[in-house]
């Protein structure tokens, strides 16, 4: 009965994954964004599609950075379970990405 409800659970150490990559590669991140490079966002996608291993479909989010302040836009297109987990992985982000960043989870 365990695996029914995990299958629409999202992985936190993924998640946890994810954001000790995020840190570590914020800069990288950041300078692709400021040269509108869009190797960041194969790389994102890479990491971010095992948080949600139940979400099949493509996953879409967007980054911004400007004035030292990161915006990382996350749509969950109304799927209940992507807007409880999105929550979720926002409250996840560590504290020192949060202070130069925002996650928001929109439709």
């Amino acid at each position: 009965m365990f695996s029914i409800f995990s299958k629409r659970c999202m992985d936190e150490a993924a998640a946890k994954s994810f954001w000790d990559w995020f840190e570590e590669q914020e800069t990288w991140i950041i300078n692709c964004i400021s040269n509108h490079d869009s190797a960041f966002v194969w790389a994102i996608d890479e990491r971010l599609k095992p948080v949600f291993p139940y979400f099949k479909k493509e996953l879409e989010f967007q980054l911004g950075h400007h004035d030292g302040k990161g915006e990382f836009f996350f749509f969950h297109f109304g799927n209940k379970n992507l807007i409880k987990d999105a929550d979720i992985l926002a409250k996840m982000m560590p504290q020192n990405i949060s202070e130069r960043w925002t996650f928001t989870a929109e439709k």
